[in-house]
């Protein structure tokens, strides 16, 4: 029994320790991961590749699945390239299992896990929060799953010493396959599964062949966790899950039925003789083998899957994209401040064409609703931890959206004057309201360059000397030309800031 509960204590902390990674590892290294993943992945053998190295660094597939999820939402990264990662995150992986063999039954690192752990906590807590913090916390879920490796490796060993397992070598393998699917679909971590069989294996609770179904299973067993979050989730979180099932069912059938039964063979020609090195080399082998399959039906796959599930539309990805996960909230972030930009752009070109009154008044709100949900999911964001780049990245779009926003508010508060100019028989009103018009027009069609300034000054100068020409004329029909130009004034100034931090994240 205490076997039982030591094994139990040992799954434990090695499950708080691989969370514990991710969270090191994606402040440390989400963001150039991210960056690198954008420009790596435009055919399928770098996206393949890309994806193995990225999850391999990074131990947390999940973490790539959501980089995946939201390159492919934003537009960066097109369905089939994005099934290119997640067939390279699936063998990135498996390095999970070679580091678990090694450090925890091959290597004996027990004696560091602790000092190493100890280290890394009075780093984290005496540390300011930045890299060095991070580094400490990666020091202490480090020496955590050490720690947690060999409890767990030491209790399994008991636990083959005090009783008869031979009973469960009867059963067939396909029990072993259904076990492994189960097993990571409840913890939902193929990492600890694979931690548990290769523990049972060294402890002689099983033999090889069920250790090569229950692997099997594991791999199957992972595509759980983007079924369960595809089930409401959008087109793009379903199509990216329904490939994760195709190919990780598509895999497991290779691999249960044509890869295990020669494996024997196989392992023996490659000169492998320890059964815990035989079970990792084959866990890399079929997904390997894999790869070579369905790299080249990437293309039948992407069209059947948009056929079947969907083309690509706009929905509302904070629901999928939690802040905890901050480059990927990051990048969904910006994907969002877009579509507010280029809204605002199109009400500001042209207030009134088009449009009533009414109908401007109510697109404005829209925009506000916008900014608040915006707000909301950079407030959350805020609150996560964060490199210094990427905080600097999440207060330049918060810049962005503030004053966009107050450009379109400077418009809309002068909606009104705007409106009675625009519909007066004066040839002057006319003429100024056209003179109005064109400036912004110009102003919220160009492109972001470096004279766009001193053209906005130029115009508005003009605007102003027009209007303390008609003040008289304006006033004897209730319109404030004056305020009228200064408010457009100030419109072209706060959309010029916001175009220059645009101008600013790009550097």
């Amino acid at each position: 029994m205490n076997s039982v509960l030591t094994m139990i204590a040992g799954l434990g902390l090695f499950l708080f320790a691989m969370q514990l990674v991710e969270q090191a590892v994606q402040t440390l290294f989400s963001e150039k991961a991210s960056l690198w993943l954008q420009r790596s992945t435009n055919t399928t053998l770098k996206g393949v590749v890309a994806g193995g190295l990225i999850t391999a660094v990074m131990q947390s597939s999940s973490l790539v699945g959501l980089l995946v999820l939201a390159f492919v939402s934003v537009g960066i990264l097109p369905l089939r390239h994005a099934m290119a990662v997640m067939l390279g995150a699936n063998l990135g992986t498996t390095v999970t299992g070679w580091l678990v063999t090694l450090l925890g039954f091959k290597l004996s690192l027990s004696a560091v896990s602790l000092p190493l752990a100890g280290a890394g906590a009075l780093c984290y807590v005496l540390l300011p929060k930045g890299m060095w913090r991070s580094a400490g916390l990666f020091l202490l879920a480090f020496g955590l799953l050490i720690f947690g490796l060999d409890t767990m490796k030491v209790a399994v060993e008991g636990v083959g010493q005090r009783f008869d397992v031979s009973w469960l070598q009867v059963y067939p393998p396909v029990l072993y396959l259904m076990a492994g699917v189960l097993l990571t679909a409840i913890i939902q971590s193929s990492s600890a599964a694979m931690l548990i069989t290769l523990s049972a294996l060294n402890g002689g609770l099983i033999a090889l062949p069920e250790a090569l179904a229950l692997v099997i299973g594991a791999d199957l067993g992972t595509t759980s966790t983007l079924l369960l979050g595809a089930i409401k989730g959008s087109v793009q979180k379903k199509q990216v899950a329904a490939f994760h099932v195709l190919y990780n069912v598509g895999t497991a059938l290779l691999a249960f039925l044509l890869v295990m039964p020669v494996w024997p063979q196989v392992s023996g020609w490659l000169g492998i003789d320890d059964p815990l090195y035989g079970l990792v080399a084959f866990h890399t082998g079929f997904n390997l083998i894999g790869i070579v399959v369905f790299a080249p039906l990437l293309g039948v796959m992407e069209r059947a899957i948009e056929a079947h599930i969907g083309k690509r539309g706009h929905h509302d990805l904070f629901a999928d994209i939690s802040p905890q996960s901050v480059e990927p909230a990051l990048l969904v972030l910006a994907r969002e401040t877009g579509i507010l930009i280029d809204r605002v752009r199109d009400y500001c070109r042209n207030p009134l064409q088009g449009r009533s009154l009414s109908r401007f008044f109510e697109e404005y709100s829209q925009v506000t609703d916008l900014e608040m949900q915006l707000a909301d999911y950079a407030n959350r964001l805020a609150q996560q931890p964060m490199t210094e780049g990427q905080e600097q990245r999440l207060q330049r779009l918060r810049a962005r959206v503030r004053e966009a926003v107050y450009a379109l508010k400077a418009l809309k508060d002068v909606a009104d004057d705007l409106a009675l100019l625009t519909e007066s028989h004066d040839p002057g009103l006319q003429g100024f309201s056209e003179q109005i018009l064109r400036a912004l027009d110009r102003l919220y069609q160009a492109p972001p360059c470096a004279d766009l300034a001193a053209q906005h000054r130029q115009a508005m100068e003009q605007l102003q000397r027009e209007a303390y020409s008609l003040v008289a004329d304006a006033r004897m029909r209730g319109i404030s030309v004056l305020n009228l130009a200064r408010e457009v004034d100030e419109s072209g100034r706060h959309w010029l800031r916001s175009l220059a931090v645009m101008d600013d994240a790009t550097e």
